[in-house]
């Protein structure tokens, strides 16, 4: 679905580009949607293709599955509560939006609470978490400026100024880290409610 979702995605963008390729190449992968449904998708493929493999054990980790759930329930959220709206969609770019937004946290997050959640996760791990999102909320503040471009409104320091800029990004981190503690807290609740 993920992969569908952002096959879709790449045609709209690359069909009605106006930069190099390769620029627009590196644009789409600036989005934090994509790259986390890029994630979703190369998490169920190994898990489907290869489970034995080393790549399919690090996958099948409850705090794996856990932290991409957080990531894609983000996506999600901010997408429907921050910029659903913002951009005019039509054809391909509305079956990509509804896939990524939509279709594919639900799925996660319905693939989680049936086949992960009530395992034990480790909360020492969930600062862990928080890397992806730092990084690439670092990415994007550092080349913004030199490519003159910001994927997102609340990250346009061109247009905010960084003190909002650096606030929008301690809220994100913020929401991603509440979420984390209830996806953990629910998990380790149903283990516990299993071994009684």
């Amino acid at each position: 679905m993920a992969l569908t979702g952002l096959l879709a995605q790449f045609y709209v963008t690359f069909s009605s580009r106006q930069l190099p390729p390769l620029e627009t190449v590196v644009r789409f992968f600036s989005f934090f949607t994509i790259l986390t449904n890029t994630l979703v998708a190369g998490y169920f493929l190994v898990r489907s293709l290869r489970p034995e493999s080393a790549a399919g054990r690090w996958a099948a980790r409850v705090e794996v599955g856990t932290a991409l759930t957080v990531y894609i329930l983000v996506v999600g959220v901010v997408y429907q509560a921050v910029l659903r709206g913002l951009v005019s969609l039509a054809g391909w770019g509305i079956l990509a939006d509804n896939i990524l937004h939509g279709l594919v946290p639900l799925y996660m997050l319905g693939f989680w609470l049936l086949r992960i959640a009530g395992q034990p996760v480790r909360w020492r791990t969930l600062p862990y978490w928080l890397l992806y999102p730092a990084a690439y909320l670092a990415y994007t503040l550092l080349r913004g400026p030199s490519a003159s471009f910001y994927p997102y409104p609340f990250v346009d320091v061109a247009a905010l100024g960084y003190g909002p800029v650096l606030r929008n990004c301690l809220l994100v981190l913020v929401v991603m880290l509440a979420i984390s503690v209830l996806l953990a807290a629910f998990s380790n609740w149903r283990h516990r409610r299993s071994l009684a």
